[in-house]
């Protein structure tokens, strides 16, 4: 199950914020954006996503980054312990690099707990261009043990120059954002 938060056009103030938060150095305003953006999201619509879960997710762990291997990852340091569940490992493979942009069974390796009787491991994402990565993360999940996996986004980029997302994007051009409505309930 996927669920994006809000569509990030390449040319809109989402997109801007999803480039700025983890660059050297990053913009305290986009990182705070962003996270009341997440929080928001996570505080009115956890409830949907763990009905699609079967129950409430057990861990966190985040998209690895494939332009940096920074440890924590930007967004796994903006959200710190605030979710308040324990945090996965997410190892990524290096032959997989940033130009892969097609599933791939070994991208990443993941140690689930021993101890947990039923993982059910909400990923976070910052941007979803292809998905390539968040599945795969998913696939090297449910292949470790998990019992269900959720994946949220806080942005799903979308290309205007190209020609099969003009639709979209004339669709999302005059309704205002509204952090009501669920993505997970449609």
């Amino acid at each position: 199950m996927v669920a994006p938060i809000a569509y990030s056009p390449r040319t809109g103030q989402h997109h801007h914020h999803l480039r700025l938060y983890k660059s050297t150095p990053g913009s305290a305003q986009a990182r705070w954006n962003l996270l009341a953006l997440l929080l928001l999201f996570l505080q009115r619509h956890l409830d949907c996503v763990a009905d699609r879960m079967g129950g409430a997710p057990t861990h966190v762990v985040v998209v690895p980054s494939t332009r940096s291997q920074a440890h924590p990852h930007p967004l796994q340091d903006l959200i710190g312990d605030r979710l308040g569940l324990p945090w996965l490992a997410a190892l990524s493979n290096p032959r997989h690099g940033s130009e892969t942009r097609t599933f791939q069974r070994d991208w990443f390796t993941v140690q689930l707990p021993v101890e947990s009787v039923s993982v059910r491991p909400l990923v976070l994402d910052d941007t979803w261009t292809t998905g390539s990565r968040a599945q795969s993360l998913a696939y090297a999940l449910k292949s470790a043990g998990a019992s269900s996996v959720a994946v949220v986004v806080l942005g799903r980029h979308i290309r205007p120059e190209h020609v099969a997302s003009r639709p979209l994007l004339k669709a999302i051009e005059d309704p205002m954002f509204d952090p009501a409505r669920c993505a997970v309930e449609r």
